[in-house]
């Protein structure tokens, strides 16, 4: 018998397709990581590919600028066809629409997409548009409706109207929208949600935007402008990040040193919070708390006024806000964290007073508080120097007995 040499066998098995010899369900999934335009060309590789995209579990709308000026008009068409081609009785587990967009790109059909992906029980959904500068894209219309969506990302986008109400989204438990304006929304709602982040982001209501997630168990705030919103109870709470922006629209005009007057609507409170706390009634129930602004934040020495009993807190960090003009708030809020163990000062270097206004200090705020906790066991401070002002807040700190702390950082 002939012998078949070493090079021959080599070349045989470079010849063979063993990627065509896998499963229908694994070629599926390889193909849920191209972007969808190239995983629909896989048909014409041969008869077993002609029908295999039709029915892949993840679609990847992206990357679409390579297809040149035109690519808006063309994708508008592309998308399309192939939603309306594909198996209809083929579900799908994730949808990722990125892309960036065109002067002659049509909005509204991201909308429908959305829909009908919801409809085809996707569980995992990003939108994303990088933004132009003159080109916005709006996500607008009716609640969404699906008991399959997990996870929700959106960026880059203006979420109008009832986009955020997730009453009819019973599954949802991940939300995260970044670099986006919220118009006209008037509410977050969604008794599923356990992760909520908003960061870089710009809250153009007039009035305040209400977040009602009674289940939520972290929480991101992040460098979000406008109105401050206001937090419902959130019972399950475990981390909560808060970081506003200052908006004019909530100040107090009256008070001293930008303190609270405790007259005037937004001290006491109008139509759009009835009184009471804007953020800390729905942080009370937090573990770990992080609350970081400049120190004109009005909302939270605001919130101070009826500051609510933090009972199960462990870890608080705060941020220069807790001693301008004073250490007022920074009592205040040991005072009211009766299980802190874990305390952090992140200090900036800042003037000794708020808007050229001098502010006499109060000496009996330099003794230690009553109604310390007696589980504090760290103290930790973060400056760019010790200076006078880091140097008094040291020495009311050195009055709990607790070695502190004090960590240098960057200008």
């Amino acid at each position: 018998m002939p012998r078949t040499s070493r090079a021959e066998k080599s070349l045989k098995s470079c010849n063979e397709d063993r990627i065509s010899a896998l499963p229908d369900d694994v070629l599926r999934h390889v193909l849920g990581f191209l972007p969808a335009d190239e995983a629909v060309r896989t048909c014409l590789l041969a008869r077993r590919w002609r029908y295999l995209w039709k029915s892949m579990r993840r679609l990847r709308i992206n990357k679409i600028g390579r297809w040149g000026s035109s690519s808006g008009v063309f994708l508008t068409k592309f998308v399309s066809c192939m939603l309306l081609l594909r198996d209809p009785g083929s579900t799908l587990d994730e949808v990722e629409i990125e892309y960036e967009r065109h002067f002659d790109d049509d909005h509204t059909w991201t909308s429908t997409w959305i829909h009908h992906a919801l409809s085809c029980q996707a569980q995992v959904l990003t939108v994303k548009f990088p933004l132009h500068q003159f080109l916005v894209c709006y996500l607008d219309g009716p609640p969404l409706v699906s008991r399959y969506l997990r996870r929700l990302q959106v960026s880059d986008v203006t979420l109008k109207s009832n986009f955020l109400k997730f009453s009819s989204c019973s599954a949802l438990e991940y939300l995260k929208i970044k670099d986006s304006n919220l118009e006209t929304v008037s509410s977050v709602l969604s008794q599923s949600l356990k992760h909520l982040s908003i960061e870089d982001c710009y809250l153009k209501n007039d009035g305040r935007i209400r977040i009602s997630v009674p289940n939520l168990v972290s929480l991101q705030l992040i460098s979000c402008g406008g109105r401050v919103p206001l937090l419902e109870g959130m019972l399950s709470l475990e981390t909560a990040v808060v970081r506003p922006q200052v908006c004019w629209k909530d100040c107090c005009l009256e008070g001293v040193a930008e303190g609270c007057c405790g007259t005037c609507a937004n001290c006491c409170g109008n139509d759009d919070h009835n009184g009471g706390c804007i953020l800390f009634g729905g942080l009370s129930r937090a573990k770990n708390l992080e609350l970081t602004a400049d120190p004109e934040m009005f909302i939270f020495r605001r919130d101070l006024r009826w500051c609510p009993t933090f009972s199960r807190l462990k870890t608080l960090l705060l941020s220069e806000w807790c001693v301008q003009p004073d250490l007022h708030a920074l009592v205040c809020m040991l005072e009211h964290s009766p299980v802190l163990e874990n305390l952090t000062l992140q200090l900036c270097e800042q003037e000794k007073t708020i808007y050229g206004m001098e502010v006499e200090e109060n000496p009996g705020l330099m003794e230690k508080p009553a109604a310390i906790s007696g589980y504090l066991k760290t103290i930790e401070v973060k400056c760019e120097e010790v200076d006078n002002r880091v140097c008094k807040v040291l020495k009311f700190l050195s009055t709990f007995g607790i070695a502190i702390t004090i960590q240098r950082t960057n200008r």
